[in-house]
């Protein structure tokens, strides 16, 4: 439940979305992942404003078009409430740090969390461990990842690769795409580093690249996912399961 939770009609309608999925605080070891489609919520965009920090604020404002700002509002907001709901606080006070790369960072707290969002889906993933990253991509992509794939695939994967045509070599690239993207988060360096210098391969250890500083080992699993999307999720080796929510 939340701790002296934020009087709004967003607060309470999404946690009460939470818990009829059966969401609750991620136990020691495990993650939370929660799925959701924004558009239903943006009715209450003017409430869900209110959570955002000063950064998370000036940034929506930013946003163009009114899919990119609602989807970017309504994201952050419900993110917020639900790690209120993990740690038992106010979501106005869940403090979201970021590393020099990005990664956000709940200092002090034992947890871990990322999100993810694509056209208006969105994934938020929270863990009691060292790392998590979760991504989440449309399929068919809106982009030839034929293109990059000489930038996001290993010798191995550009090797499997090649024995695919059509619709199965874009899935696998997209879903290579998405995996990398979520490891790339939980060990907080981002595009930094070359995505075809790690194998992404599901459920085994994963070390982090050389020169990464508090890094730790992960591992990746997909998300089963509603269709016409791809989810992947990467975890440090300390957690040691996780559940998916779709609200």
């Amino acid at each position: 439940m939340l701790h002296k939770a934020t009087f709004s009609r967003f607060t309470h309608r999404v946690a009460a979305s939470l818990r009829a999925c059966g969401f609750a605080p991620p136990t020691a070891d495990e993650a939370r992942v929660i799925v959701f489609d924004s558009a239903p919520w943006w009715p209450l965009r003017s409430d869900a404003a209110s959570l955002l920090s000063p950064h998370e604020a000036a940034r929506a404002a930013r946003f163009r078009h009114a899919l990119d700002h609602d989807t970017y509002t309504i994201a952050h907001a419900f993110w917020r409430v639900a790690l209120g709901i993990a740690m038992n606080i106010d979501p106005a006070l869940v403090v979201l740090s970021r590393a020099p790369d990005g990664q956000p960072q709940l200092p002090g707290t034992g947890f871990a969390t990322s999100l993810s969002h694509s056209g208006t889906m969105v994934a938020v993933a929270i863990a009691r461990g060292a790392a998590v990253g979760v991504d989440i991509e449309g399929f068919p992509p809106r982009t030839n990842l034929q293109d990059i794939a000489s930038v996001l695939c290993s010798a191995a994967e550009a090797q499997a690769m090649a024995t695919l045509d059509g619709e199965a070599r874009t899935r696998f690239l997209l879903e290579l795409w998405t995996r990398k993207e979520a490891l790339l988060k939980a060990f907080g360096v981002g595009l930094r580093v070359a995505p075809s210098t790690i194998d992404a391969n599901i459920d085994v250890a994963i070390e982090p690249p050389v020169n990464t500083a508090g890094a730790t080992a992960c591992r990746l699993a997909t998300l089963a996912m509603p269709v016409g999307w791809l989810g992947a999720l990467a975890v440090a080796q300390d957690i040691k399961g996780h559940s998916l929510h779709h609200v």
